[in-house]
């Protein structure tokens, strides 16, 4: 045999080597994982040394935290609430799984806790939320902000909405996600697991409301200087777009901001267009309306 045929035999070869489908862990291996994976929390706890700590496993994540165990059962619940909302409105397969076993969220709601494991353990300078996606061991790492006089029912809301956006950010993969969108879609997704009827998102949707009616602009959320209300803006278009009329185009949107071949990133109307919105006055007007009369 010449040398050309045995190199076209040894692509096709690979090609198919390449193109097969990976065959699902099974449910031995996956637990065996998630076992792993929950050592991993609690050396991590153990590493920020932030005294008595627990890692609670709930159906989809793992919960690792200085809260008291029962508590940090009641926010897994919470968060295992956000999945099948978050899932559908991105489209995921139903066996497409957006990071290896059950994510980690390191629930910290004390600001040394949450600086000391920041810098011991992910080896950075504090700044906010931090996601690691990615990983064997993937993780969120929530600094619990919020108004000084937030319940703990609106923290634990708070970290349900961080998780959905890691759900959007996973999806997105090498898309630049822009924080408006991330949060809104967050913070919405969170609002709608907790019931279209809960006190919560009956205030975000008068909040909405209102805002449509006195002339908001949702393009503003890209421009130089941020609205006034922008996270009702974000959470509303954000809802339009996920959940709304916008909902068949969602996941183009989410295309439309990876960064092309030169790795230059797309601009939110180039974006936009490629999802299918090529004039924004009309897409800002039909948000309007709907915001203003759920129509």
């Amino acid at each position: 045999m010449t040398s050309r045929p045995r190199l076209v035999l040894l692509m096709l070869f690979i090609a198919a080597v390449l193109g097969a489908p990976r065959s699902p862990l099974s449910a031995q291996d996956a637990k065996k994982d998630v076992v792993k994976q929950k050592e991993a929390a609690a050396a991590n706890l153990k590493k920020a040394d932030l005294g008595k700590t627990a890692v609670i496993e709930s159906e989809h994540f793992l919960i690792a935290t200085t809260l008291p165990e029962e508590k940090a059962k009641a926010l897994g619940i919470v968060l295992d609430k956000v999945v099948p909302v978050a899932r559908r409105a991105l489209q995921y397969e139903e066996k497409e799984e957006a990071w290896k076993g059950k994510l980690a969220i390191y629930y910290l709601p004390d600001s040394r806790d949450f600086k000391s494991f920041i810098r011991s353990v992910v080896a950075m300078q504090p700044s906010g939320i931090h996601y690691e996606l990615r990983s064997d061991d993937p993780f969120i790492v929530d600094p619990v902000d919020g108004p000084a006089k937030a319940t703990e029912a609106d923290q634990f809301a708070h970290s349900a909405a961080i998780v959905a956006g890691g759900y959007l950010k996973a999806k997105g993969s090498s898309a630049a996600l822009p924080e408006w969108l991330v949060g809104g879609f967050g913070r919405v997704t969170a609002l709608r697991a907790e019931g279209l009827n809960s006190r919560r998102y009956l205030a975000h949707k008068s909040a909405a409301r209102s805002a449509a009616n006195r002339g908001g602009k949702p393009t503003e959320l890209w421009g130089d200087t941020k609205p006034a209300n922008a996270d009702v803006l974000a959470n509303s278009f954000a809802e339009y777009l996920a959940y709304g009329p916008g909902a068949a185009n969602f996941t183009k949107l989410i295309s439309g901001l990876r960064p092309d071949d030169n790795g230059n990133t797309p601009s939110a109307p180039a974006a936009f267009e490629a999802a299918g919105w090529k004039d924004l006055a009309m897409l800002e007007a039909a948000w309007k309306k709907w915001a203003a009369t759920g129509k």
